[in-house]
């Protein structure tokens, strides 16, 4: 399953809600969020749903993070097919795409998969594409990532 900025929000909205109640309730804490959830749900006047870390457990894609947020400065008209759906992304020495450190970043289309791949580094790219990345915060670029709420 994609996913779903909302339902992530309203799912921890949710097992917060649940984790206070049974704290003003006197019960012993529970650390099972799916416990959380299913006895929360139907207070809140939600449908439980089962939850499981093979569809809900992952960081957005940056084609996720892009359809979310089209209007990013990361995202960009492709060349190929002329949609606005060309996304800049940093790559790690380790994969495929880097060729062992060779390429560090790369413009990738969602759409038409395109793909074009440069030695310059993710600072070179945001400078060119006039983003003055020292003053935007993750949010306004349409990056997500695990530390968005804090460190848990």
């Amino acid at each position: 399953m994609a996913f779903d900025e909302c339902d992530h929000r309203i799912r921890n909205i949710v097992i917060r809600t649940g984790k206070i109640i049974r704290q003003i309730k006197g019960l012993p804490k529970e650390k099972n969020i799916s416990i959380l959830y299913d006895e929360t749900a139907p207070l809140l006047g939600l449908i439980p749903s089962n939850l499981s870390s093979n569809n809900y457990n992952h960081l957005p894609t940056p084609e996720e993070s892009a359809r979310g947020n089209p209007n990013s400065p990361l995202v960009q008209i492709c060349p190929e097919c002329g949609k606005k759906s060309y996304v800049l992304r940093g790559l790690c020495r380790s994969c495929k795409d880097a060729e062992g450190g060779i390429y560090r970043t790369m413009f990738e289309c969602f759409e038409c998969k395109h793909k074009e791949r440069s030695k310059e580094p993710m600072v070179v790219w945001l400078d060119r594409l006039g983003i003055d990345f020292k003053t935007q915060s993750k949010a306004s670029l349409g990056i997500k990532t695990v530390t968005d709420d804090g460190l848990k």
